[in-house]
């Protein structure tokens, strides 16, 4: 069985993605990673494109002109080009950890489904503060994982795939894999400007680019007490990652600050 990862980025270093650990971390476990790379020019596509002969980044030119929709049409361009029998959709924050690696590619060789969907462990601030209840625009499951047929496609807000023009429920596996996601785990400026971006590219009323410059949101960057989240999260108590292990200030970027203080809230309420 051959098993491809697709991806995509453009300006992954500026906007603080962390890209160059999400492929290494994922070569042992795949036989090629798909990157579709929008033509950076911040030094991303320098800084992966010899990462590893797993690695295959193609370069494209990113069609913008439909904000709501351009964002499946580059993940479905990756998605072509894998050659595997099995794919997994993956943002380039998105980490499977390498305790499920030998579980994951054991249960594709045998399941009969065309479909498998991860849990997603929703990183803030810092790795060891998750989102430990639920929050409405954050989804806790996707179907990420699917057998390489060509009528499978991205679809709504490009976060899972599905066959097209199928009849009937999606033939989806009872099975999760778990994926540790840090894409909140970023400079709190590029933070606050993708929400906006995203805010307005999917308003389904006038769906739209957001024109702010980007050193607005350095001068006005999120704030880590943000009260919309601070009800959600809680001290992250499981395993670590390798790539966290092996490189912990990658995946920082409140100070811990988050960390303190909720273990502070947790001794207080005792």
């Amino acid at each position: 069985m051959k098993l491809s990862i697709y991806t995509f980025v453009k300006n992954g270093l500026f906007y603080d993605f962390h890209v160059e650990a999400m492929l290494r971390h994922h070569a042992p476990l795949v036989d090629e990673i798909i990157v579709n790379e929008g033509y950076s020019d911040d030094g991303t596509y320098e800084a992966i494109s010899a990462i590893d002969p797993k690695v295959k980044v193609h370069r494209f030119e990113w069609d913008q002109s439909d904000p709501n929709g351009w964002h499946r049409a580059f993940k479905n361009q990756a998605r072509e080009l894998c050659t595997g029998d099995w794919c997994l959709l993956l943002d380039c924050d998105e980490f499977i950890p390498e305790w499920e690696f030998e579980r994951l590619r054991s249960f594709l060789e045998t399941t009969p489904h065309d479909l498998v969907p991860v849990r997603f462990y929703h990183f803030y601030g810092n790795y060891k503060v998750y989102m430990a209840r639920s929050r409405a625009t954050v989804p806790d499951t996707g179907v990420r994982i699917h057998r390489n047929l060509s009528d499978i496609e991205v679809w709504g807000d490009g976060a899972n795939v599905r066959v097209r023009g199928a009849d009937g429920p999606p033939d989806v596996a009872s099975e999760t894999f778990a994926v540790h996601h840090f894409g909140s785990v970023r400079n709190p400026a590029r933070l606050r400007q993708k929400w906006r971006v995203q805010a307005k590219q999917h308003n389904a009323a006038n769906p739209k680019w957001d024109k702010t410059p980007s050193f607005m949101f350095d001068l006005f960057p999120h704030k880590w007490d943000d009260g919309d989240f601070m009800q959600y999260l809680d001290v992250y108590e499981g395993p670590f990652i390798q790539a966290v292990r092996e490189h912990p200030e990658e995946f920082v970027r409140d100070d811990f600050w988050l960390y303190d203080h909720l273990k502070q809230r947790a001794g207080a309420a005792r």
